[in-house]
């Protein structure tokens, strides 16, 4: 009969398919490595597969750290890895024993590295746990490869040098790809990524900027929320295994720290801590925050229409966006309050709305203060000192 195939055909097919059989990705055939549940239910937690908290971070898995640029993660990788190479608690996360780390950055020169690295002299570490830093921490510089290429570079380095920890910063330099790509951040995660991690037995921790935080209100937001502030696809939080989020605070120099995926197990108290930069000067150094200063700069909570008013001039007018821009920077409230807050000043009459003409573009929205006059008989007038710039 036509597209019938004789016995021999079957059989030569079958062998050929049976031949296939190695492990890997992207073969025809891959074997059963599970169990019943039943079976998983009588196992015991092997401790030795725990790098970080109660179980935050296990071998094979990789976390996130979200952060604008220019908060200090690198910074925060370097003293982590110096911290958790002699076993020392580092950012209120305990290492399950000192800790190798292999970072792979392409964000910092030499000269940074150097300075960075006088962690071990701000942290008064003593001759042994030096020595431990000496054993269990490795940096190696890497900016002339990335995407398809990176994974082999990667696996090689832990060839010649075995971590528990190895650290990728940053990651929109290795990925090789848009962030925002679906397909090229599975790819590199769980194609090129994972293999490594599950042979080579180590946990990943990368670093990852945040998209551009100007006119980004989060006032509102849940920790289910903080876990998506990575820049790019959703595919990220999806991957990691646990994730810590930077956000800055009112304060210059204040950063609150918040444990967005599996919480639980980081080993905090609460879903957040509070960390600064150290304010001795040339010392590159996270410090964690008094309960006094945290409160103070938690007061944006309480921030006030009149607040916003002290931001708008009495003349020219600010744009929405500048206006935005210097919200968040000066007292802390993100896009939506700010609006309210416009929106209240405007309706007792305290603001006024102008057109700022650009140049080929549409005319934008602007602020400008109402200055209070005293009438010769005392009482208050309103009077608009901008001038109508309308076109």
């Amino acid at each position: 009969m036509v597209g019938t195939r004789d016995a021999s055909e079957l059989s030569k097919e079958l062998e050929r398919f049976a031949s296939n059989d190695q492990d890997g990705p992207g073969t025809r055939r891959r074997k059963l490595t599970g169990a019943s549940l039943l079976d998983y239910a009588t196992r015991t937690i092997d401790p030795s597969q725990t790098l970080l908290g109660h179980r935050w971070l296990c071998r094979g898995g990789g976390a996130f750290v979200f952060g604008p640029s220019g908060v200090g993660k690198s910074v925060l990788t370097i003293q982590a890895a110096v911290q958790w190479a002699c076993g020392q608690t580092a950012f209120g996360i305990k290492p399950a024993k000192p800790l190798c780390s292999l970072i792979v950055q392409a964000e910092d020169d030499e000269g940074d590295v150097i300075e960075m690295a006088k962690v071990v002299t701000h942290l008064g570490l003593n001759d042994l746990q030096l020595e431990l830093v000496r054993e269990n921490t490795h940096i190696e510089f890497l900016n002339d490869l990335s995407g398809e290429l990176f994974p082999d570079a990667l696996d090689n380095f832990l060839s010649q040098q075995p971590a528990d920890l190895v650290w990728l910063n940053p990651y929109s330099t290795y990925l090789g790809a848009s962030v925002q790509d679906d397909g090229a951040n599975a790819k590199f995660l769980r194609g090129g990524l994972n293999p490594i991690l599950s042979r080579r037995g180590c946990g990943a921790i990368i670093i990852h900027h945040t998209p551009k935080t100007n006119f980004r209100d989060t006032t509102d937001w849940k920790p289910s929320d903080w876990m998506y502030a990575g820049a790019g696809a959703a595919v990220l939080t999806n991957w990691a295994r646990a994730i810590i989020v930077i956000d800055p605070m009112a304060e210059p120099g204040l950063y609150r720290f918040m444990a967005a995926k599996r919480r639980n197990r980081i080993g905090w108290p609460s879903f957040d801590r509070y960390f600064a930069h150290s304010k001795e000067p040339g010392k590159l150094l996270w410090v964690e925050v008094a309960a006094d200063q945290v409160k103070s700069s938690k007061g944006i909570k309480n921030r006030q229409p009149a607040d916003l008013l002290a931001l708008i001039p009495e003349h020219n007018p600010i744009s929405k966006e500048a206006l935005t821009v210097e919200a968040k920077k000066k007292i802390g409230i993100g896009e939506k309050k700010c609006s309210q807050f416009a929106s209240i000043l405007a309706d007792k009459g305290e603001i006024l709305l102008q057109k700022i003409p650009r140049e080929g573009a549409k005319s934008a929205v602007g602020y400008v203060r109402v200055k209070q006059v005293l009438e010769p008989n005392g009482k208050q007038d309103e009077q608009a000192f901008a001038v109508n710039i309308s076109p």
